[in-house]
Parts: structure tokens; sequence; C-alpha cells
């Protein structure tokens, strides 16, 4: 069942907020070498939100999720997850953050064999919410996703059948440790190097926060109006407009995005810009207006050409 794009009443319900290569035991892709791109079909996961012990029956949603995925045919090569894996990690303590990922992995491994690339999302911030925590934690903040993930950094790039994937870490966490949608210089000047070296593969770029939503679209028509509306960084990548801007002259075929559980796609300049509905909708309380719980199925063909479809998986909270 496929949902409808993004509504301009999705602007108003939602301005207040929205909410590797592999994990230890997840087989990691092998290292590939850019050539003629191939055909093959990904699964895009984002915005899981386990909630505490399961609550809201958010432990059988997810592997209710991963078995539709697993279902797929043609089977996918492997999932993208385009982060929040853990809901409100940020207000934990960090042993408690520890133990929900560890429940969210052991739900992971137990219902799919498919390998995994992991997006950080601002849910998976530990304890950043919590002043009884050290900062100096080594799994304080984004530590322990990038430990237990084991990704020096939180953006990077791998290869698949002559396609080429970028990921990349909206998440800014400035002294007041209070999230907000931004790309770093580090991931920029990543990107661009990461770009110019792979210049002529067809790239699949991916983040967490959107870089190009209806959202900020809604926004300038409402200030066109009169109507002064300040824009939330926590909703949009505040800087993606330099992401963009080093779009022209590269070979990018989409940009993927979660965070506002909702799906919309813009077309840009030649680029789809894609923002995925949640695995778990409204946090586990049913659909997000008229967006169900679910994912999305990527097929990528030899000639360039995305193919996006947004599916549910008949889960009734």
């Amino acid at each position: 069942m496929a949902t409808s794009p993004y509504s301009r009443r999705r602007f108003l319900h939602q301005l207040l907020g929205a909410g590797t290569w592999a994990a230890a035991g997840l087989r990691p892709l092998p290292a590939q070498t850019a050539g003629s791109p191939e055909p093959f079909r990904f699964a895009f996961l984002t915005d899981l939100h386990l909630m505490e012990e399961g609550a809201l029956r958010s432990a059988e949603g997810i592997a209710a999720c991963l078995a539709a995925v697993e279902n797929l045919r043609p089977r996918p090569d492997f999932i993208l997850v385009g982060g929040d894996l853990v809901n409100l990690s940020r207000d934990l303590t960090i042993t408690e953050a520890e133990k929900r990922l560890t429940f969210f992995l052991k739900i992971w491994h137990d219902h799919t064999s498919l390998p995994a690339h992991w997006v950080f999302g601002n849910h998976d911030l530990v304890a950043t919410n919590n002043t009884g925590q050290s900062i100096t934690d080594p799994h304080w903040g984004k530590g322990l996703f990038r430990d237990r993930f084991q990704l020096p950094h939180l953006y990077y790039s791998f290869d698949h059948k002559g396609w080429h994937f970028v990921v990349l870490d909206d998440i800014g966490l400035p002294p007041s440790h209070q999230y907000n949608g931004e790309l770093s210089t580090e991931n920029l000047a990543y990107l661009r190097a990461d770009l110019d070296t792979h210049r002529n593969a067809p790239t699949i770029l991916c983040t967490h926060i959107p870089i190009l939503s209806n959202i900020s679209m809604a926004i300038h028509m409402l200030q066109a109006t009169g109507i002064q509306v300040n824009a939330p960084r926590t909703l949009v990548c505040a800087n993606g407009g330099e992401l963009t801007a080093d779009l022209p002259g590269h070979n990018i075929r989409a940009v993927l995005s979660g965070h506002i559980h909702y799906y919309e796609k813009i077309e840009s300049n030649g680029v789809s810009f894609i923002n995925s509905g949640a695995v778990c909708g409204d946090y586990w309380k049913g659909p997000l207006l008229d967006c169900h719980e679910g994912f999305g199925v990527v097929d990528l063909a030899a000639d360039g050409n995305v193919q996006f479809e947004y599916r549910t998986y008949g889960w009734k909270a």
C-alpha cells in the first residue's frame, strides 16, 4: 500500500517538531570497485523508535517490518537504516541507552540476515539531555552509536554493484546539547572530496534530517503572506544548501532522509529528494495523518534510474 506525498497541512501539524558498515554480528558488504552500474534492490528503513521495554508493541512492530523486508521478491541486497533506532536515548542514562540499544540489536539479529548500513539520527544521541551523565564518557552523545556500529566517523561511503553511496551525519550538537539539523564542516569537506573521487558513479546520498522538504517551502509561502514563521532548525537541515550546491557536475541520483515520519518526494534539478515515512508511524500510536507505518523499497536500474516505493507492512497500533 503506497502513501500519498507530503501535504501542506502536514507542515501545520508538525511545525513544533518531529520527533559501517555493519554492527557486530551483521555481515558486512564485500568491498566493491566502481564499474558499470548493475540493477539491484535495497530497503530503506528509518525512524524505528524502539520504546522502553518494547512499549506500545514497538518490538513486535520492528520485527514485523523486518519480516516484510525479508519476504520481498526480489530480495534486497542490503538495508539502509536511516536512524532513530531507540526512542529518546538523549534523555536516558548511558547505562539505560546501552541496554536499550542491545535490545534493539537483538530484535534486529533475530529477524533479518541482510547486511545493513547505518545512519545516525537525533534520537540516537545518548544522555545529551541528562545532566547527571558525564560528557567525558566514551558512550555519551554520538559515542555509543560509533562504538556499536564500528564507525570511526558517522560520515562514510561504500560501493555496491557500480553504485556509490554516501552516508552523512546532519545531527548538529551545539554547546547547549540541544540538537539541530546541520552538516558539520567535516561532513561537507568529506562529501566534496568523495564526490570528486566518484564523479562518474551514480550516487545515492543519505542523511537523517531532510536536506530539502516541503516544510521549508511552506514556511517561505507563509512568510510571503506576511505570517511570521521561523523555520525550526530541528526539522530541516539548516545548511542543506551547502550540500545541494555541490550536486551539479556530479552523478547524484537521489538523496534519502527520514525524521519527519511522512513520505514526500521532491524533484529538483534532476535529483530526487525522498523523505521516507517511519517504521513506527506516529511513534507506534498509529499512522501520522495519512502516512502509515512503512519503509522504502528502492530499485536501482542499470541506466541510473531510481525507483522508490513506500510500502506499509500491515501494522495495526
